[in-house]
């Protein structure tokens, strides 16, 4: 017991240090420091320029069968993941609502985390930078369904499609050079290597000051005591985790791997829900009250999952 307490003391330290990150973007945003422009600016820098350089900085590793083999082992696994999260997404979405606006809300919040601002830094505090080579695979099946299935959820019963331009961006297309490099065995040369270290170093700070900024948008009143958003929130932060390690512990050996695995299964809905929402037409205001809850919920629902599960 002494034990189990001394690791959920750990990894609340870990995140604590990401929640006064959060804590700070959110006292900045209230005090007029920053705006809903300014963190529009800084979310597509870290979209497109920190998270692309940090997903290659992380797959700067050398090859070897074994890393080869463990990211064939990481794809099934996540492919597995998103299965049972699209089954209970399905299941959320019909019991909480018939509008396919409200629907669709449901189910991306329930299928999609925030892998991308909150999974590197959080991995990376947790299990060390050797983790966010699986975070950077993980992440490239992430932005393929998001920029794909994600648009469809968000767009039923309406006319507008999928547009295989979308998966042209700088996530998928760092993750497919990163992977590369690594097949290949190549390098990056200094200065170059450095300096797309430091930028992807930029992410962890940034990516919580925006995360928090963000939450600050929302007024809070009116983001909690809506049993839905609660239900759906229980759901994406723990009943996936859970269930994903009931049915699938005995088969993994990989201890890294599964945790990475279980960590990025117990995030909060991702910030894209809110952002997705307002530009296809979904319920934008149910969107952020989803973001909002799941977020400031998993302060407490990570290490809760991460000592007890990992």
């Amino acid at each position: 017991m002494d034990g189990m307490l001394m690791e959920f003391l750990t990894v609340a330290d870990q995140i604590f240090i990401l929640v006064l990150l959060i804590a700070a973007g959110y006292i900045a945003l209230a005090a007029g420091i920053l705006d809903r422009h300014s963190t529009r600016k800084i979310s597509g820098f870290l979209i497109n320029v920190t998270i692309p350089a940090l997903i290659v900085a992380s797959m700067q590793v050398p090859f070897s069968s074994t890393r080869l083999a463990e990211t064939g082992e990481l794809l099934i696994l996540t492919g597995i993941l998103y299965i049972f999260s699209f089954f209970f997404a399905w299941l959320v979405s019909r019991t909480l609502s018939r509008s396919p606006r409200e629907q669709g809300v449901y189910l991306f919040a329930v299928v999609f985390g925030n892998v991308g601002f909150m999974g590197f830094p959080l991995i990376g505090a947790i299990y060390g930078s050797d983790a966010l080579f699986f975070v950077a695979i993980f992440n490239l099946v992430f932005n393929i369904l998001v920029f794909s299935v994600g648009i469809a959820m968000m767009t039923r019963g309406r006319s507008e499609g999928f547009d295989p331009r979308m998966l042209l961006n700088p996530g998928i297309v760092a993750s497919v050079i990163g992977f590369l490099l690594f097949l290949g065995s190549v390098e990056i040369p200094s200065p170059f290597i450095d300096s797309i270290e430091i930028l992807g170093n930029v992410t962890t700070p940034l990516a919580m000051i925006i995360v928090g900024a963000l939450l600050a948008t929302f007024p809070a009143g009116e983001m909690i005591g809506n049993w839905r958003t609660a239900l759906a929130s229980f759901v994406r932060l723990l009943l996936v985790p859970v269930v994903f390690w009931f049915l699938l512990h005995p088969f993994v050996a990989d201890p890294l791997i599964f945790g990475v695995l279980i960590t990025l299964a117990a995030m909060p809905a991702a910030a894209n829900t809110s952002i997705f929402a307002e530009e296809y037409g979904a319920d934008a205001r149910l969107a952020s009250q989803v973001v909002f809850v799941s977020t400031i919920c998993s302060l407490v629902t990570i290490p809760l999952i991460t000592t007890v599960l990992v």
